[in-house]
């Protein structure tokens, strides 16, 4: 059922209102990190979280990206076939999540030495893959997926507070985040009870899926893998107190950069079904998006550079003066990613173009990594924030030169031009 643009308004207003209230939750849950498990200890909790973002979008492996587009076109009754899909394909990437994880701890001195913490963040990855957020954002139910996320986020801040003492409860923290994932995981299944009441497990359909979804997870899943394993990959080339160090500022880059995120539940549904009978439609919302984006990364550049060195000590108390340089390094991901996600999400993966999207976030990727091993190791946190900012602006810059060739900048903004169109 196609929404009025009054509804749409209201869902975005929704959206963006209840996403207050992770920022909320999130300024309560570091600042409690910072000063209750100190820099090492939250370093650990860092490695281990970076460890479970690299288990979920392995096993997620942009089955949420395809599952979303497929069901804003797809009538109800297809809903649970498009579920049984989703499901099977997960399952078998679950399996091996679960030997890579083990394999991950292992080599990682600072998860190695907290083995309950690794496995549980190894596990919360693969609930998290699970989630049904593509299911109702594709079915435009975005008000659900929130009420979903805020149920998560209520029960893991009860039981943190109630349960974490001081810096050596780093596995208390993650088996708390996994019951609460666990919970939420449960909550929507049980919402969608009888929509999918008729869905089967196929390990055919499920490895359908795995292939037809490849080239969506080189574009989705490489991009977040390279932000999710830059902690992990400095945990195991330098401490855990300069994953602490690093592992802060990126936190609080990531809640910036999730502020553009409730954005994409409203205008992807519709931009995908905008392409399919009003071309012109797409583009005008797509013009409106990237404006909005682009302010709020902007905004985010100059707050961070001008509130970064007293933001940081206020929220993590002592022992954090390092991270306000590597925060203000990473601010430029604010205007950078703003750009690169309009382009990408809102633009070439619903014109299907994901193979050449999967090919500059291949390119930007290894070139980050290369330069984040040395970097890492000689100088530690700064550098992986200056090997992390690099490959995003490779990313960048190929993009917009990808989409001048095809025209696309031109049709979004109404100029004229003769470039390549097809």
């Amino acid at each position: 059922m196609s929404k009025t643009p009054g509804q749409s308004r209201a869902d975005f207003i929704f959206v963006y209102l209840a996403y207050t209230l992770r920022y909320l939750y999130l300024l309560l849950l570091i600042p409690f990190y910072g000063r209750v498990l100190g820099v090492e200890g939250y370093g650990v909790v860092l490695a281990a979280m970076s460890l479970m973002t690299i288990a979920w979008r392995f096993v997620e492996w942009g089955f949420a990206t395809v599952g979303m587009r497929d069901i804003a076109t797809a009538a109800p009754e297809r809903y649970a076939g498009l579920f049984g899909q989703q499901l099977s394909a997960r399952l078998i990437l679950a399996v091996l999540a679960l030997i890579g994880g083990a394999i991950a701890i292992w080599l990682s001195p600072v998860l190695k030495a907290y083995p309950v913490a690794g496995m549980a963040a190894v596990t919360l990855g693969i609930v998290s893959a699970f989630n049904l957020g593509w299911y109702f954002t594709g079915s435009s139910r975005p008000r659900s997926a929130v009420k979903l996320e805020v149920l998560g986020f209520a029960v893991s801040l009860a039981l943190i507070f109630s349960l974490v003492r001081d810096e050596g409860d780093t596995d208390l923290v993650m088996l708390s985040l996994l019951a609460s994932g666990a919970i939420a995981l449960a909550a929507a299944h049980w919402l969608v009870r009888r929509e999918i009441a008729k869905a089967r497990v196929s390990l055919r359909d499920g490895l359908a899926l795995v292939r037809s979804s490849s080239t969506v997870f080189l574009y989705t899943g490489t991009s977040a893998l390279l932000v999710a394993s830059s902690t992990y990959l400095l945990s195991i080339l330098s401490t855990s107190e300069q994953v602490g160090v690093f592992g802060a500022a990126e936190r609080l880059i990531a809640i910036g950069l999730s502020v553009m995120a409730p954005a994409g539940q409203i205008f992807v549904p519709r931009i995908t079904a905008l392409f399919v009978n009003d071309t012109d439609g797409a583009h005008a919302l797509i013009r409106k998006a990237m404006l909005l984006l682009v302010g709020i990364g902007a905004c985010g550049l100059l707050c961070t550079l001008v509130l970064g060195k007293w933001v940081v000590p206020l929220i993590f108390g002592p022992g954090f003066e390092q991270s306000v340089a590597i925060l203000q390094c990473m601010a430029l991901l604010f205007p950078i990613s703003a750009v690169t996600l309009v382009l990408s999400s809102y633009v070439l993966i619903p014109l299907h173009k994901e193979g050449l999207l999967a090919k500059v976030i291949l390119f930007g990727a290894a070139l980050s990594l290369l330069c984040a091993v040395p970097l890492g190791i000689y100088y530690g946190a700064m550098g992986m924030a200056i090997a992390r900012v690099f490959g995003e602006l490779v990313v960048f810059v190929c993009l917009i030169f990808l989409c001048w060739k095809l025209g696309i900048l031109a049709r979004i903004f109404n100029v004229k031009h003769d470039g390549l169109v097809k």
